[in-house]
């Protein structure tokens, strides 16, 4: 057996590669495979973040429904509410209608008003305020 997690030529897991590629049939296989949906890639960003960085929101909603946190943000303070609100999407192409349904789920989970600016996401984590909720009321 193949190890899901394994890196590939970039160096980064092969989920991003599958990712970048717009493969939804191999990031499938690899999360059935037992990939982990949440293994950090460049910058340390999830395979949500990866998908929702290049506007695949097809892909960020599958990522999403199979368990993938929402509430992530990578080293360069790109998180998920920021991205879907401030994508540019055509929202009549199949991307779009996606990212309206993404757009919703954050709404739905309480995350659509923390479509924080990256550079403020990265201040609140040298200040130590990131994420901003207290765990009493994290609604991720």
């Amino acid at each position: 057996m193949h190890d899901p997690n394994a890196k590939g030529p970039n160096h980064w897991p092969v989920i991003f590669d599958a990712i970048e590629a717009e493969d939804h049939a191999r990031v499938e296989a690899l999360l059935n495979d037992g990939a982990d949906i949440e293994i950090a890639g460049f910058q340390g960003a999830t395979p949500v973040l990866a998908a929702a960085i290049i506007d695949d929101w097809p892909m960020v909603l599958y990522l999403l429904h199979r368990g993938a946190r929402a509430d992530v943000a990578d080293r360069r303070g790109f998180t998920l509410p920021y991205l879907a609100a401030t994508s540019r999407v055509d929202l009549h192409s199949r991307y779009g209608k996606a990212l309206l349904e993404t757009r919703k789920i954050l709404d739905q989970r309480g995350l659509a008003q923390y479509g924080y600016a990256p550079e403020q996401v990265r201040r609140m984590m040298h200040e130590g305020t990131w994420p901003p909720l207290s765990n009493e009321k994290h609604p991720f």
